[in-house]
């Protein structure tokens, strides 16, 4: 035989993992959302990076990636004479 206070408290706290449960959208929704968040984190740093590269070769501290950056002015200048 439990005493009913201890079965008072079981109960609530079975309570309370059920609502936890109903709550949380499972192991799977978290785990894509980790790996979303993930990739996000990732790209937004290599854009950061590439963008900052640019920016030092066009003001000249970065003489070696002049070559590139001439290929894309290229390639954007080729792209917006096609939309036009």
């Amino acid at each position: 035989m439990i005493d009913p206070e201890l079965e008072s408290d079981l109960q609530n706290i079975k309570k309370e993992l059920s609502h936890l449960d109903k709550t949380s959208n499972g192991t799977w929704h978290t785990l894509w959302r980790g790996a979303v968040y993930g990739a996000g984190y990732v790209i937004g740093a290599v854009i950061i990076i590439v963008v900052i590269g640019w920016i030092l070769n066009i003001v000249g501290i970065i003489p070696a990636l002049a070559r590139q950056v001439a290929e894309f002015r290229t390639a954007l200048q080729n792209f917006s004479g096609t939309v036009k």
